[in-house]
């Protein structure tokens, strides 16, 4: 059964590919392991708050740590904080584990790790536990409007 990212995404005649596992635990380390991709191409979508209760997407690979002050610094916010996971799940209209930068219930302005623009493509959820996709980093790019920024440690 498609998800809504999925069917977004087929919608934009882009290339991309579906990757199903097993999902068991929240984890990029887990769904790399599962899919047979390294960590550092299978990112995490993030759901950031910002002051004034203003929501942004943090797009980082499975291989770094995200720094919410580098996040702030790259929003121009005076500080940030990962969203709750139910208000992650509302904003997105997605489970945590499952939450994909496409097709979201509110569009919300995104942000990717600059490093992860060196990659040829990268793999994001796909709006349900246990669904991946790989596509083109510049599609990617290009169809979420993300603003590079550095916004992990390694």
């Amino acid at each position: 059964m498609d998800t809504n990212a999925v069917k977004w995404l087929r919608s934009q005649n882009v290339q991309f590919t579906v990757l199903e596992y097993q999902f068991t635990e929240i984890g990029a380390e887990h769904a790399a392991e599962a899919v047979g991709r390294p960590l550092e191409m299978v990112c995490k979508t993030l759901i950031v708050k910002t002051s004034g209760n203003a929501y942004w997407v943090a797009i980082v690979p499975g291989d770094q740590r995200f720094d919410t002050r580098l996040m702030a610094a790259a929003v121009g916010a005076p500080r940030a904080d990962l969203a709750e996971q139910d208000e992650a799940e509302k904003v997105t209209g997605y489970k945590v584990g499952g939450i994909s930068p496409f097709a979201m219930r509110r569009r919300l302005p995104v942000v990717i790790e600059e490093s992860l623009l060196a990659l040829d493509s990268i793999i994001v959820n796909g709006g349900r536990r246990g669904v991946l996709i790989e596509l083109p980093t510049p599609e990617l790019v290009r169809l979420l409007e993300a603003r590079p920024a550095d916004i992990c440690r390694a």
